[in-house]
């Protein structure tokens, strides 16, 4: 969501994008590094679509309407804004990784201590970071967008490094989910709407909206500090507004650097995202390769007001027929739930072929509900996530995904869920015994 325009077409119309948190007393899990698994990349295979007319054309014959659009937030089966005049549209061959760079507001960080031991924990893997700078790219400019609209600074937009890995269907052991990682009390106060049918914290475009409404209050709370602010995202502001408390009454300085009494995650959370920053915004002295990202929206809406099988209408589209599960996590069952959102996700570059499969199906039968539950990709689990499990537990195919810890090594994670080592690497494609603190390993018993 930030600054560029979108337009959006629909059965009322297809929204073309140019485009949490915690609670007060939950901490997050740290960065969750990808597998080595380049398959598994979400929307991997994305182009740019530079056809518009293509798009327009579609919409006419199938009788919806084109119209620019903003995500203002509000309700969320709408959740826009026509009435507004957009902001200046920024040349489409300007990259949308040097639009990140330029709106870099938080200062320099980098020779602090803290921050250089993850630049140089996380800058040993080169090849990572351009894996999770791909899987970035797909959302990047509908968050640049919202950031440059609410004029927030552009290193928020690489937050969800630090919270999913850029992963949007992800669940931690404290409940939370999505790319900025909501737990179900937070997600609630920001309209995060919840069901067994649907998840809009797996919505990545609300999930980004809310947690952008939350860290906007946050910068508010702690008199516009970012780095408390992101803090308090974190742990909660009640903890971080007692730490600071706690040092105002001895006489000692109140910035982040200072709160030494934070939780361990905490005091990680703000180095971390620092050092994604340094190690982004300098790729290529660290071996890092950013793929190619014009600044362009690559993602669309199209309002449906019937229930719609994802995986059919994306066969009869001629697409894979995981593709718009993957893009649509929020859809738990594979099937559309107009009642709690009427909106789909689709590549830009396949809206017209899109509009008319939806045009051509008939309603689906909720009652059919196999669908996310075996995605070629992995994604789009049923998850059961429990606050007093320390992983996440999948109903899928009876898998588990275990998060590496301090200490944890191969061997000890495969006696804990009871299969081999050579079992567990070959789950993970692991060529090797190294394995990251923040790692996820898929876990098949």
């Amino acid at each position: 969501m930030k600054i560029s325009k979108y337009a959006f077409l629909a059965t009322s119309a297809v929204a073309i994008f140019a485009g949490s948190g915690c609670s007060s007393n939950t901490v997050k899990p740290s960065v969750a590094q990808s597998s080595d698994d380049t398959e598994n990349l979400l929307f991997a295979n994305f182009h740019k679509d530079s056809s518009n007319k293509r798009i327009r054309k579609a919409s006419a014959q199938s009788g919806y309407t084109i119209r620019k659009a903003a995500w203002h937030g509000g309700n969320q089966k709408s959740g826009f804004s026509t009435s507004q005049q957009q902001p200046a549209q920024v040349d489409p061959d300007f990259d949308t990784w040097d639009r990140v760079f330029q709106g870099f507001r938080l200062g320099d960080h980098a020779k602090n201590p803290r921050v250089d031991a993850f630049v140089n924990y996380y800058g040993r893997h080169p090849e990572k970071l351009t894996m999770l700078s791909e899987r970035a790219s797909v959302f990047l400019h509908m968050i640049v967008h919202e950031l440059d609209r609410r004029n927030m600074p552009t290193e928020l937009a690489l937050l969800p490094f630090v919270e999913s890995a850029f992963d949007p269907d992800v669940f931690s052991h404290a409940g939370a989910a999505g790319l900025w990682q909501f737990i179900p009390s937070t997600g609630q106060i920001y309209g995060l709407k919840q069901s067994r049918q649907y998840d809009a914290r797996l919505d990545p475009f609300a999930a980004t909206n809310a947690a952008l409404d939350y860290l906007q209050k946050l910068h508010n709370d702690f008199n516009g500090d970012w780095l408390l602010a992101l803090a308090a995202y974190n742990c909660g502001e009640g903890r971080v507004q007692k730490e600071i408390d706690r040092n105002r009454s001895k006489g000692l300085p109140v910035s982040f650097w200072h709160l030494s009494s934070l939780p361990r995650e905490t005091r990680e959370y703000v180095p971390r995202l620092l050092a994604f920053k340094e190690l982004i915004g300098h790729a290529p002295r660290y071996g890092i390769q950013l793929p190619n990202t014009p600044n362009q929206a690559r993602l669309a809406f199209l309002r449906v007001s019937k229930p719609v099988n994802l995986r059919e209408v994306a066969v009869k589209a001629g697409l894979s027929r995981d593709q718009l599960v993957n893009l649509n996590p929020g859809f738990r069952t594979g099937i559309t739930t107009p009642q709690y959102s009427d909106r789909i996700i689709i590549p830009r570059q396949h809206a017209q072929a899109l509009i008319a499969a939806v045009d051509s199906l008939p309603a689906a039968s909720s009652g059919n509900t196999d669908l996310a539950n075996k995605s070629a990709s992995g994604y789009n689990k049923v998850a059961t996530a429990r606050t007093s499990s320390k992983k996440a537990t999948y109903a899928a195919n009876k898998r588990k995904v275990h998060t590496v810890r301090k200490g944890d090594t191969l061997h000890t994670i495969a006696k804990r869920h009871g299969i081999s080592v050579q079992a567990l690497m070959k789950q993970n494609h692991k060529r090797s015994a190294n394995i990251l603190v923040g790692e996820r390993l898929n876990i098949v018993a």
